[in-house]
């Protein structure tokens, strides 16, 4: 039994189309945590006569608005032009401008080059990510500590 090498660009496609389904679960995952953001600053902004006198409402609210910034660097989209030659925008297409060209060495290098950028969206998106949840909570869990200790005062 001899087994065929699996094809390249099958492959490089599969592997594309997991990076972009993966960009749109952490878009959506971004979404609920700028919901979670919002709806966890109104309970903080409600105690700030609770807090000690030297922390001030915008020291408070700072690791907030720090992860509103990332998420929207996870929301906003960074596609970059590059290796982009067979995506055209023209505002007259003609069938011409849509013609394949079976050049597959080109091909498998344009799905190679779309894999590494995707690669790359992803991995800023998710450490955006990782990073505004952990602030959202650290900040959480701190700023309750500090009401807890201000009730037993």
């Amino acid at each position: 039994m001899t087994e065929e090498a699996p094809d390249s660009s099958v492959q490089l496609g599969n592997l594309s189309g997991a990076y972009a389904e993966a960009i749109r679960n952490s878009d959506f995952k971004a979404n609920l945590t700028v919901l979670f953001v919002a709806i966890m600053m109104g309970p903080i902004v409600g105690y700030r006569d609770k807090y000690p006198h030297f922390l001030s409402l915008p020291f408070v609210l700072a690791p907030f608005f720090i992860a509103f910034l990332c998420l929207l660097f996870v929301v906003f989209p960074r596609y970059p032009r590059t290796g982009r030659n067979n995506f055209l925008v023209i505002r007259n297409p003609s069938k011409n401008d849509f013609v394949f060209k079976g050049d597959s060495a080109a091909e498998l290098q344009q799905l190679k080059l779309r894999c590494s950028i995707l690669s790359r969206i992803l991995f800023w998106k998710t450490l955006c990510l990782r990073i505004s949840i952990c602030v959202c909570l650290a900040t959480i869990f701190f700023i309750f500590i500090l009401l807890t200790l201000s009730l037993f005062r």
